[in-house]
């Protein structure tokens, strides 16, 4: 009997300290290159040359991550692509301008002054699972001094409809080689 209890406790205790895990990642469709896809969405391309997604712009602080821009210099929405996935197959998504954010920079917005503020989606519900099993800390808590191997596996991808002012954004997690999550945003 008290060994019942005793793993009944075990088994509630990571959901009681925020520590829950993760529900599964997203089904992210497959397309053929060259096809267009509406703003938020994300897509794989596969059997495609990186020499044919565009100019390399971005590499982010996650190891073996890039991201080519199809059309550099344009100020419209247009494809882009994220190479370096376990499957090997391109992330497409659509926008005007990309911006790859490491955790550490995540948790200076979302855990210090007015971060209660910010919108939040399941990005951020993935973001604080992964957290949790990396870092060993609950919600809404900072990862500490392991904040350093989460910035070598994960990053997120912040997407704007257009350029200058916008308050509304697609937001994708990727974390050990797949895409965690893929929410849309709204500073509204």
């Amino acid at each position: 009997m008290k060994r019942r209890i005793g793993l009944l406790i075990m088994a509630a205790l990571p959901s009681a300290c925020g520590m829950a895990p993760s529900a599964p990642a997203p089904q992210v469709a497959e397309i053929g290159f060259g096809t267009a896809l509406p703003f938020g969405e994300v897509a794989r391309v596969c059997d495609v040359r990186e020499q044919d997604l565009g100019k390399m712009v971005e590499e982010p602080a996650a190891r073996g991550y890039r991201l080519f821009d199809s059309q550099p210099g344009s100020a419209g929405p247009r494809s882009f692509y994220i190479t370096g996935f376990a499957d090997d197959c391109a992330r497409q998504l659509t926008a005007a301008n990309v911006l790859f954010g490491t955790p550490s920079v995540y948790e200076q917005l979302h855990y210090g002054p007015g971060g209660e503020n910010l919108p939040i989606a399941e990005t951020d519900a993935a973001y604080e699972a992964i957290k949790a099993s990396v870092c060993g800390v609950g919600k809404g808590k900072p990862c500490g001094k392991r904040i350093g191997t989460l910035d070598k596996t994960a990053f997120f991808v912040n997407a704007y409809e257009r350029l200058g002012q916008t308050a509304r954004w697609s937001e994708v997690l990727v974390h050990d080689g797949a895409v965690a999550a893929v929410a849309m945003k709204s500073a509204n």
